[in-house]
């Protein structure tokens, strides 16, 4: 397909996003090509095969949680097959004290539990007479648990997990843009248990869903990535990166270069920014600055993944369960995590062997992910072996770096996007933004954001 030729719509990266979009414009019949700089679709949602190991270099797992997601899967059926966690992966695990504690499930496990004290368990037990109303239209999820909760979880278990899914501090992130059902639920409920609990029993009442909750796939979610590309064909070029683009009658220039030398000058009435917030701003800075202005006080951070697959010599007894992740007030501990990755889903490691994925950086140890590979896996190990005990090498390691990859929305960044969006219907029509940094950081989000968007692009 030619670089200098005129084309229905552009979709600028192949992430998830710009891939779920151009999957949908593809299926109504609208001719979108596709831009990609690097050598493979996904972004960061890439799956790396060694010595018999699974090794995912981004997103481990995905949460279904929208049907749109789920009907994206559907479409995608025949290319791709979808893998459930095992049931040891309900095991949770926090950090506290220098020891791996369970996550309680339940009542009985939750009164009992060493994660928090007697006056922490009493004060959030008592969360329907004691928890405070918001005063602010956007909290932080700091200041929501508090009101809620207590000091007691906000510290020591939810910290943990704003930590391991955004890499950021529970009293920097928006409640609303980063957990939008507490904050529903937060907003228009005197007791946020009793108003989950009805949510809870609401959604019982939606039509039975094939794919819910947590799901992978055989070939990991580099697989999922590669099924959607390869609906796109030749629209897809990768190895392409975008050096400007130029606004002009009646829609858009971009100008790329290909890794070969090759250029070219494509024209479109539809362009998609499906590349990172950096990227993106980068590429409107020059040409729509009001929308890059909007943009820059967005802040990302840095994460590392390292995985290690280890033999069934390295542990006496096999790792079992999800993994741990670190709250805030366990202090001289850098590493964010771990995930017992063959645990949840076996397939992902050579039978009797397992595959573990450390995650570092983000606000806690930025430091650490400008280290060299070496030593970022030498202190990453030295970290993971104080928890669980590690009686060999590895046989096989991946290392993934990914700087500024997830975005920490403050309180404002909803307002902040809705004038985004609104200024591009006014200003620019026939621009679209898609991405991580816009309604939410999970490839679930980008779904369904994507999807939103090219349903209304074909709409209009």
């Amino acid at each position: 397909m030619s670089l200098n030729a005129t084309h229905e719509a552009v979709v600028i990266g192949a992430g998830v996003s710009g891939l779920a979009l151009a999957h949908d414009l593809h299926r109504a019949g609208l001719e979108a090509l596709v831009l990609e700089k690097g050598s493979e679709p996904g972004g960061c949602a890439r799956t790396h095969s060694e010595s018999g190991f699974l090794f995912e270099r981004g997103p481990f797992n995905l949460l279904v949680r929208n049907p749109l997601f789920e009907s994206l899967l559907g479409d995608l059926n025949d290319r791709v097959e979808v893998v459930p966690p095992s049931p040891s992966a309900k095991r949770r695990e926090i950090l506290l004290g220098g020891m791996r504690r369970k996550v309680p499930m339940s009542l009985p496990d939750a009164l009992a539990t060493p994660l928090l004290s007697p006056a922490q368990k009493l004060r959030a037990l008592a969360e329907p007479l004691l928890g405070h109303r918001p005063t602010s239209a956007d909290p932080t999820l700091g200041d929501l648990i508090r009101r809620r909760f207590g000091n007691g979880i906000a510290d020591r278990v939810v910290s943990a997990v704003v930590a391991g899914v955004f890499g950021g501090d529970l009293d920097q992130l928006s409640a609303r843009s980063c957990f939008p059902l507490l904050w529903e639920v937060d907003q228009s409920s005197s007791s946020l248990i009793l108003g989950l609990i009805r949510k809870g029993f609401q959604s019982r009442k939606n039509p039975r869903r094939k794919w819910k909750g947590m799901i992978s796939f055989r070939d990991g979610v580099g697989g999922f990535c590669r099924a959607m590309a390869s609906v796109l064909g030749e629209r897809l070029h990768l190895n392409t990166g975008v050096e400007s683009i130029e606004r002009i009658e009646g829609g858009y220039r971009v100008h790329v270069r290909s890794s070969h030398g090759e250029s070219g000058e494509i024209r479109t009435a539809r362009l998609i920014l499906g590349t990172d917030l950096p990227a993106a701003r980068g590429l409107l800075s020059p040409w729509a600055r009001p929308v890059a202005e909007l943009l820059e006080p967005i802040e990302s951070v840095s994460l590392a993944v390292v995985n290690a697959g280890f033999g069934p010599e390295a542990f006496p007894t096999a790792p079992e369960g999800f993994g741990f992740l670190v709250p805030k007030v366990e202090k001289g501990v850098s590493i964010l995590g771990a995930l017992f990755a063959s645990s949840v889903f076996p397939h992902q490691a050579p039978e009797g062997c397992h595959s573990i994925r450390i995650f570092i950086g983000g606000t806690r140890s930025p430091g650490w992910v400008r280290f060299g590979d070496e030593e970022l896996v030498e202190r990453a190990l030295a970290e993971l072996a104080r928890f669980l005990p590690i009686k060999a090498k590895p046989r096989a390691l991946a290392v993934s770096k990914w700087p500024d990859s997830v975005p920490q929305m403050k309180p404002g960044h909803f307002e902040r996007i809705a004038e985004v969006e609104g200024l591009l219907e006014r200003e620019y029509p026939g621009l679209h933004l898609v991405g991580n940094y816009l309604h939410g950081v999970s490839v679930n989000d980008c779904v369904v954001h994507a999807r939103t968007t090219a349903a209304r692009l074909l709409a209009g």
